[in-house]
């Protein structure tokens, strides 16, 4: 596989009691967090295509917590140095808190962190138009399908493995990893509970 993809750090500054995470750059900023996602240092929070090449945006140190602002409408929105990308809720990250330094980080007190094993786009359904493998509620055991991971026009299905952590059989609480999202290998794709 390729070289790892350049990083750069997304900026932060308070505004009252929240985080504002900020652009580094000008370019166009896709893969962007739902509102409700969690957030934490060292994170990847999305990509910024500038000059024609990708970048991953990485959280900052300092800087965790639960987004509440909405995402933006345009799948590849075009943004300037310092516009405003989240808003974080800092109180919020001690209810969705994730360890981004080992397996299995807690989102509350029973849920578990489901990490990809390599990096690549992640992909919720088979298919376009087909419904995705999985969703909040549903339950997972041993080799259930989970998500597609596509690099370079190969797609490679990941299974969930009761493994660093994970219960036997668990239910899905939330996507962490958005739809088309670029995933690095140790990033969390989706929180799970024990079933």
């Amino acid at each position: 596989m390729s070289a790892r993809r350049e990083r750069i750090e997304l900026s932060a500054t308070r505004d009252g009691d929240e985080i504002v995470l900020a652009a580094p750059d000008v370019g166009r900023f896709t893969a962007a967090l739902p509102k409700g996602s969690a957030l934490a240092p060292g994170m990847v929070a999305g990509t910024l295509h500038r000059l024609g090449r990708a970048v991953d945006l990485v959280v900052p140190a300092g800087a965790a917590g639960a987004v509440v602002s909405d995402a933006p409408a345009a799948v590849m929105a075009p943004v300037g140095f310092g516009d405003a990308l989240y808003r974080l809720d800092p109180a919020g990250a001690a209810l969705h808190a994730i360890d981004d330094a080992g397996a299995g980080g807690d989102l509350d007190a029973a849920a578990t962190v489901l990490r990809a094993d390599q990096s690549g786009r992640v992909w919720h359904s088979p298919a376009p138009g087909d419904p995705p493998f999985c969703g909040p509620g549903d339950a997972l055991t041993e080799g259930s399908p989970v998500c597609l991971i596509e690099v370079m026009k190969t797609f490679s299905t990941v299974p969930y493995r009761s493994a660093g952590g994970l219960p036997e059989r668990a239910t899905v609480v939330r996507w962490i990893a958005t739809d088309g999202a670029d995933v690095q290998a140790g990033d969390p794709l989706l929180a799970v509970e024990r079933a």
